[in-house]
């Protein structure tokens, strides 16, 4: 199944939904954290965690669906399609099958209870520190209040999908909305916006400012090349092997994919209408409104400015050091003295 496009396009939004690239959660958890927070040593070890978690779940999955086909006598693929029935038909009955199965089914369903508060935290955080950050002096005093009234909206948003016909409409939204073009799209603008508008060396040395020391260059040509090649190709390779979505042997009619592209393009018309709606709007000539268009405007936080004038204070005190340094010691063995580690190490 490596030729569908649908395989390559669930692989790398399932990379951006488990990591949180593109959807907000790990910026707005992350704003929280002070200006020398070690991000670098955060971002491994989620890393890591994050692939062990995948590859246990699916050794335990692919386990049990090993089990049921032999017990049924056919395939794997033959068992059970992807989607909410592996959680909720397929896991079931295997919990009915272990001994005692009530102490196993309250273990799996309060986990995924936790993993969905979970989930849902992240996310209308993000969403709530997006708004408030942007509109301060109106929602941060009543930030309870409306986080309150934002969640009561998308509880209500949520009934069609536990009606009688929900779990299609439930598929239709997953497959344009919550993963697919959308998320793929706009994540490919972050990294651009970032690596090619902002610059990756600006990128780099600010996350050197920010831990203390430089990170491999590694990270450097995946911000650069490798990542929004690697979107690219899935992008088109979407296009290229596009098959219509199914819920499980049922097609959607046509008005119902029109539909789901509608959703997905209600996410991705943003940032080229936004990018319209400023060269028409903004006085001057084109390339005047293109360049200052291209310029990143970034306020930096509090604790960033002070960190930059402690480290230009602190570069500027080593040089006097080590001046005074020199000219004071002029015995032979002050040759081996390494000055700046040890001023470094005592500033």
């Amino acid at each position: 199944r490596l030729y569908e496009a649908e395989v390559w396009i669930d692989g790398g939004t399932q990379i951006f939904f488990s990591y949180g690239v593109g959807i907000g959660s790990l910026l707005a958890l992350g704003s929280y954290n002070k200006f020398h927070h070690n991000c670098h040593r955060d971002a491994i070890f989620v890393c890591c965690v994050n692939s062990f978690t995948s590859i246990f779940s699916a050794c335990v999955i692919f386990s049990i669906l090993g089990y049921m086909a032999h017990q049924k006598g056919v395939e794997v693929g033959e068992v059970v399609q992807s989607g909410p029935a592996l959680a909720f038909l397929v896991y079931p009955e295997v919990v009915l099958a272990i001994a005692p199965s009530p102490f196993w089914a309250f273990l799996f369903f309060i986990m995924l209870l936790n993993l969905g508060l979970d989930t849902q935290f992240s996310s209308v955080e993000s969403l709530m520190t997006g708004l408030v950050d942007n509109w301060p002096e109106q929602l941060r005093p009543h930030r309870k209040k409306f986080t309150l009234g934002m969640t009561v909206f998308m509880c209500l948003l949520g009934l069609p999908m536990i009606t009688r016909g929900g779990i299609y409409v439930f598929q239709l939204m997953d497959f344009y909305a919550a993963s697919g073009l959308s998320l793929l799209w706009c994540v490919f603008f972050q990294t651009i916006a970032i690596c090619w508008v902002f610059g990756a060396k600006k990128f780099y040395l600010c996350i050197e400012e920010m831990i203390g020391y430089r990170v491999s260059m590694y990270w450097y040509v995946c911000w650069v090349f490798l990542a929004p090649a690697f979107m690219v190709f899935i992008f088109v390779f979407y296009f290229v092997r596009y098959s219509p979505i199914t819920m499980g042997a049922y097609h959607y009619p046509a008005w119902g994919e029109v539909l789901g592209f509608a959703i997905s393009l209600s996410s991705m018309l943003w940032v080229p209408g936004y990018a319209i709606y400023y060269l028409l709007s903004t006085k001057g000539s084109w390339s005047e409104v293109l360049r200052q268009g291209v310029t990143p405007v970034i306020k930096p936080r509090k604790e960033a400015v002070m960190a930059e004038e402690k480290a230009r204070l602190t570069c500027q005190d080593v040089r006097d050091v080590e001046m005074n340094i020199e000219a004071d010691l002029s015995d032979d063995s002050c040759d081996s003295y390494d000055s700046k580690r040890c001023l470094g190490e005592d500033l």
